[in-house]
């Protein structure tokens, strides 16, 4: 008898346990402090918070929460809870503040969640394209660029692009993972071709320079080519796209003359392997075109 009456007490024990984890316990017991009596009270729902406790005659008294402030749960607490979360620098407002929920936070669009904090997604480094974009939950998936397709740029959105195609025009240099196939004539890749300042402008878009590197090389070479006389605070900018925009403008402005000095200009600059990597691709360039004349 007593080990079933004891079976019975479990079975009866579980069946409460799986009723309250669905429905939430809506009463709690209070002793009254007047009359010492034990008291079942209703808690206050979702929304409100508790104003007076129950007694006898009267059921607990609930008063709904301000502006600013929430409960989420039944409950009986003398003040409902502060909206605690604030969402600033890379975050922005998926919810706002309710009477029943907490202010509720995302990452801006480019930004994940780590730890707590938004930070900026990967940006996939020339040779690698996008294979899946960043959420505000997950990183940005790069994927090398598979044959016959490239990337140049360091980029969180852009995939690997095919190599273009020449047609009727001469092959000039073959694509690679980083870089497009350059299509023409020996004529085209002339120092007075578009061509050519085009190929100078990519070489420069696909390398990730050291900012300071850079800084150095526009207050050197560009500013003191268009004889801005100023230092480097006045007039060089403190960003990387901004610094890369001037560097493409003198590209396309700049007389014969100076581009053929810029592999000097970058080993003045203490860019010596850059230099080393644009006389590497116009090597390969002349090898594979004997008959071009190329004076850089």
């Amino acid at each position: 008898m007593g080990m079933l009456s004891s079976l019975l007490l479990l079975i009866l024990s579980v069946h409460h346990w799986e009723a309250s984890a669905v429905a939430p316990n809506l009463t709690f017991y209070y002793q009254d402090p007047l009359t010492g009596q034990t008291l079942n009270c209703t808690k206050c729902p979702p929304g409100s918070h508790m104003a007076a406790h129950c007694t006898t005659d009267v059921p607990t008294q609930c008063t709904p929460c301000t502006e600013g402030y929430f409960t989420e749960l039944w409950n009986y607490l003398p003040r409902c809870l502060y909206c605690y979360n604030f969402c600033t620098g890379n975050m922005e407002v998926e919810r706002e503040c309710t009477p029943v929920s907490n202010r509720v936070c995302r990452c801006k669009e480019g930004f994940f969640w780590v730890d707590d904090f938004c930070v900026p997604h990967s940006e996939c480094e020339p040779g690698y394209g996008v294979l899946t974009k960043g959420t505000t939950k997950m990183d940005t998936v790069c994927e090398k660029c598979p044959e016959g397709h490239f990337s140049n740029t360091f980029s969180a959105l852009d995939t690997c692009v095919k190599h273009k195609e020449c047609g009727s025009e001469q092959l000039v240099l073959q694509g690679t993972v980083d870089q497009d196939t350059v299509c023409g004539s020996c004529e085209n890749l002339g120092n007075e071709s578009d061509m050519l300042r085009t190929f100078l402008d990519g070489f420069f878009k696909m390398h990730k320079m050291r900012l300071g590197k850079l800084k150095r090389f526009v207050t050197r070479h560009i500013n003191s080519s268009n004889d801005q006389r100023c230092t480097r605070d006045q007039c060089v900018p403190s960003q990387r796209a901004h610094l890369l925009n001037e560097v493409r403008q003198w590209i396309f402005k700049a007389p014969v003359e100076q581009l053929t000095m810029i592999p000097q200009m970058l080993r003045h600059s203490r860019m010596s392997s850059l230099a080393k990597n644009l006389d590497s691709r116009l090597r390969e360039i002349k090898e594979n075109n004997p008959d071009c004349s190329i004076k850089i």
